[in-house]
């Protein structure tokens, strides 16, 4: 079988170099370095055996900061490598890991994959979360390299579609040298799917989360002027999400709202938006402070979430009101920040519904009831600081991931 799959990658390769045109319609960075992509005219300065780390984008990405901490205090004769897929995954790693080699990681096809493992010879292969590349861990295997699937997850939506094509699935998992896991239901369709090899549950790196301080201090410059206005953060807000934060919005509300979109080329479309509905507002890429009277506030930057967390002292989850499956409540949580979403949290189905649990997230229907909740968690001062107090138990509970990978992989360093 992985014969014919990488035939048809092979097949399909003018096809994948006219994706990366298309996407560089949105992003222009999507064009660059496609020499990487491919495995040609690759460079390794270093002098140092590679620890390689994959995580596909920002989020994965942003995961690391505690693992990527941990490796280089402990075992400081090793150089980290860390690969994405995207170009904001790419941009992520230079303005969090400065002393990391970045990379795209290479097109599963096999003379890309032999090309990249024969230049950067790395001494341990860690994928975080769900990337299954056969070729990528065929020739770790080949070469002897462990191999390693770490904070996975594996909702019950994505194992009923790897269920389907199990025959195929399995030969490729059984060549993780180890998975490790997010939680017991990832536990379990691990080894539904006939995982036989190494598995356990360290719990998620995204709870193990290292901060910025200039992130702080950036926060406290643009809300130096509305230090007695309360703050609303729409997080990661998704196509089609936008209008509905706009539609509910109360022009006379005495609080701010702060919009992030999900992706870059939404940037334009909400400022229209705002343009449009006579909404008075303000954008990051001004780089003023916040005035008095600005309604709303344009999060049009990359890179920092946690500065418009820090703003905040309510989140909302972007993500959750139409079907994408939510986005990430675990960092404005770690920040002692009420969180609020939507009826589809699907890809974070556990934390989300852990977090229900523990009293320090709630969950609407729709936004109007997320608007109406806002007005009743600024009225009710006792019920807020009691979910404030939640989430740092919250927090507190699931941190640890990224010690436990380290004390697993350590034998293989």
């Amino acid at each position: 079988m992985r014969y014919f799959y990488s035939l048809v990658m092979y097949l399909i390769s003018p096809l994948i170099l006219f994706y990366f045109k298309k996407l560089s319609a949105k992003n222009p960075d999507y064009n660059l370095f496609l020499n990487e992509r491919f495995s040609f005219n690759l460079i390794n300065n270093s002098v140092k055996p590679i620890i390689w780390i994959h995580a596909a984008s920002v989020g994965e990405t942003r995961a690391l900061s505690k693992l990527v901490e941990l490796i280089e205090v402990n075992y400081p004769n090793y150089q980290i490598m860390i690969t994405n897929m995207t170009p904001t995954g790419r941009k992520t790693v230079k303005d969090l890991f400065p002393n990391v080699i970045n990379h795209y990681v290479p097109i599963d096809l096999p003379h890309a994959v032999i090309n990249f493992y024969k230049k950067f010879k790395p001494t341990i292969v860690l994928v975080m979360e769900m990337e299954i590349w056969p070729n990528l861990i065929f020739y770790a295997n080949k070469f002897s390299i462990p191999i390693f699937l770490i904070n996975a997850r594996l909702s019950n939506k994505s194992f009923k579609s790897y269920k389907r094509f199990k025959f195929f699935i399995n030969p490729i998992l059984n060549k993780f040298t180890g998975i490790l896991c997010q939680d017991i239901n990832t536990y379990n369709n691990f080894k539904q799917l006939g995982y036989k090899k190494f598995i356990q549950i360290v719990g998620s790196t995204k709870f193990d989360i290292v901060i910025n301080d200039n992130q702080f201090k950036v926060a406290e410059y643009l809300k130096k002027d509305i230090v007695s206005k309360k703050v609303i953060i729409f997080a990661s807000i998704r196509e089609g999400e936008e209008e509905y934060v706009l539609d509910c919005l109360n022009k006379n509300a005495r609080y701010l709202v702060i919009i992030v979109p999900r992706h870059l080329e939404r940037f334009q479309f909400v400022e229209t938006l705002l343009k449009d509905r006579n909404i008075k507002y303000q954008k990051r890429s001004d780089n003023q402070s916040v005035k008095e009277d600005t309604q709303v506030f344009l999060g049009d930057s990359l890179g920092e979430m946690f500065t418009y967390y820090f703003m905040s002292d309510i989140a909302v989850m972007g993500g959750s009101f139409k079907e994408y499956g939510g986005q990430n409540l675990i960092e404005p949580l770690f920040l002692n920040k009420p969180v609020i979403f939507g009826p589809h949290m699907f890809n974070f189905k556990v934390i989300a519904n852990n977090s229900l649990n523990n009293g320090c997230a709630l969950k609407v229907n729709n936004m109007s009831e997320c608007f109406k909740e806002i007005e009743f968690l600024l009225s009710d001062i006792e019920k807020y600081q009691k979910m404030v107090k939640q989430s740092r138990i919250f927090i507190k509970n699931y941190q640890g991931a990224s010690e436990n990978i380290i004390l697993i992989i350590k034998k293989y360093l």
